[in-house]
């Protein structure tokens, strides 16, 4: 079987992939990873150095600092699709 992206598909992945922004850039960010969006929030006020990834409806425990959590962003989206692709009969 071949495989192809329609329309809305390959404007998902004609976004850049893997850079993120975002207006309150402490607090919040977006990213794109295989043409789905990420986003990156900080846990709380009370915990204003947690960050959590969201993913295709997962997400993160809290982790320790943004950028360590925008370094493990690939990492975390390729265990959300490898986790929904066994999820598959």
């Amino acid at each position: 079987m071949e495989v192809f992206l329609n329309g809305s598909g390959r404007v998902n992945h004609e976004i850049t992939q893997q850079k993120w922004f975002g207006k309150n850039t402490k607090i919040m960010q977006v990213s794109t990873f295989s043409g789905q969006e990420m986003n990156l929030i900080q846990k709380s006020d009370e915990e204003p150095n947690l960050y959590v990834l969201n993913y295709l409806g997962f997400k993160t425990d809290g982790i320790l600092g943004i950028e360590t959590a925008k370094s493990l962003a690939p990492e975390f989206a390729k265990t959300v699709l490898k986790k929904m692709s066994e999820s598959i009969n």
